[in-house]
C-alpha cells in the first residue's frame, strides 16, 4: 500500500512512486499538469494533515486508523461508482480501478506521447502489452484529425 514517502508534490513534480507492482519493476506515476488539478489540490491538503508522520507510514487508514486493504478500496471504489451512477443492472461498477490505468494511457497517447513513455507509465514491461490497446487509441486519435 501507498505511503506518505512515496507521494512527491513538488510543484511540476507531482508523483506517486509504485514499489511492488505485480511485474516487479518499480516506477513513478506521473501526475504532472494533465493531472486533475482538483485531485492534486485534495492529495496536497490530505498530505498537509499527516504532516509530522514517518515517511514509512500509511497515506491512507481506515477509521480504524489501519492500513486500507485492497478489498476495502474496491469497495469504497464500488460505492463511489453507485454513488456516480456508473453501475449495472446489478448494481456492479461499470468500470474497474485498473481501467483507469489504461484510461490514462490513452489520454497519453492522444496527447502525443511517444509509446515507451506510455509503457513506463503504465508499467508494462513488455511493449506488446501497451501497443495492444494503444492502437485503437491511436486510430481515434486519427479520427479527430
Amino acid at each position: 500500500m501507498l505511503t506518505i514517502g512515496d507521494v512527491t508534490l513538488a510543484l511540476g513534480r507531482e508523483g506517486i512512486r509504485v514499489r511492488d507492482p505485480k511485474n516487479g519493476t518499480e516506477r513513478i506515476i506521473v501526475l504532472g499538469p494533465a493531472a486533475t488539478p482538483k485531485a492534486l489540490r485534495m492529495l496536497r491538503a490530505h498530505v498537509g494533515t499527516l504532516r509530522g508522520q514517518p515517511p514509512h507510514a500509511p497515506l491512507f487508514r481506515s477509521l480504524r486508523r489501519t492500513r486500507v486493504s485492497y478489498d476495502a478500496l474496491h469497495y469504497q471504489w464500488g460505492q463511489v461508482c453507485a454513488i456516480a451512477g456508473l453501475v449495472d443492472a446489478q448494481g456492479k461498477p461499470r468500470y474497474t480501478l485498473h481501467q483507469l490505468r489504461h484510461t490514462r494511457g490513452s489520454e497519453l497517447v492522444e496527447h502525443g506521447h511517444r509509446m515507451e513513455i506510455v509503457q513506463r507509465v503504465l508499467g508494462h514491461r513488455d511493449p506488446r502489452s501497451t501497443s495492444s490497446w494503444a492502437a485503437c487509441s491511436a486510430s481515434r486519435v486519427q479520427a479527430k484529425v
